[in-house]
């Protein structure tokens, strides 16, 4: 039995080892600038919006990565009445923190003034799974969920075999099914997650009004208009063009790419395939 427990603790340590090495791999490298976004944030508060909206935008482009920041940039948007950026903003926060209350309302709001109701969107089921996971979790989370899982898993397996039929190896063959649930519910979290935002990524109209196309090219207008802050998702690209859905299913063309910005900064131009 000791020795049962000695190789469990070894192996449960060699385990742990290797789960923060991963951690430390997949947790984001860019800790950001504190000390600029404070001053940008002083400046917020102080009423100049614009300069602290150009350190925003200095910081974004030196590849500064931090929701508060975002969040700023929005509120700085949502005050010079730039719907369409403020709410792109709002969202880029909210996927570097999916639970903040403050990023939610505000999105809300920015929402409520664009003029465009999300609240009966049709979707489908994949896509409603996608929304309430990032609710509540960013991408990161979501895989270091199913990593953390992984590891759990292989460690009641590895436990289970240890020891010889009984009492106590009945629970770990409990534990061993419960891990294979979890880590199962949290695979098909992330795998869901990644399939919609490489097929479907979500961006949002920034122009202050855009006519759909049927087909890619200026000759393929139709009567309907996006206006700035509809989101939308983007299904293809051609050339200049963006093939788009939304804001609800019911709605799908092309519009010239430079009106629309991707939530996913990775994929800015509007190509989902990037």
């Amino acid at each position: 039995m000791k020795r049962n427990l000695l190789t469990i603790s070894i192996i449960g340590i060699m385990m742990f080892a290797s789960l923060v090495a991963a951690i430390q791999f997949l947790s984001t490298s860019d800790n950001g600038d504190i000390e600029a976004i404070s001053v940008a944030n002083q400046l917020y508060s102080a009423g100049n919006s614009a300069e602290a909206a150009q350190i925003y935008e200095q910081l974004l482009s030196r590849g500064v990565t931090d929701s508060s920041l975002y969040y700023n940039l929005g509120n700085t948007y949502l005050v010079q009445g730039d719907l369409g950026r403020a709410i792109l903003n709002y969202q880029r926060a909210a996927r570097l923190d999916p639970r903040d209350p403050d990023i939610k309302a505000n999105l809300e709001i920015a929402r409520m003034q664009s003029g465009y109701d999300y609240a009966d969107q049709p979707v489908s089921p994949i896509l409603s799974l996608s929304d309430f996971i990032s609710s509540w979790l960013t991408l990161n989370e979501t895989a270091l969920s199913a990593l953390v899982f992984w590891f759990l898993l292989g460690f009641m397996v590895l436990a289970y075999r240890q020891f010889q039929p009984g009492k106590f190896r009945a629970y770990l063959q409990y534990g061993v099914i419960l891990a294979a649930l979890l880590f199962a519910l949290a695979g098909i979290s992330f795998g869901t997650r990644l399939y919609v935002e490489q097929t479907t990524p979500e961006a949002v109209i920034v122009a202050d009004v855009v006519t759909l196309n049927s087909d890619p090219g200026e000759e393929f207008a139709t009567e309907i208009r996006l206006f700035s802050g509809a989101e939308v998702k983007l299904l293809d690209t051609q050339g200049s063009w963006a093939h788009l859905t939304g804001p609800n299913d019911v709605i799908n063309g092309w519009i010239p790419i430079s009106t629309i910005e991707s939530v996913s900064r990775s994929s800015a131009s509007g190509d989902p395939s990037s």
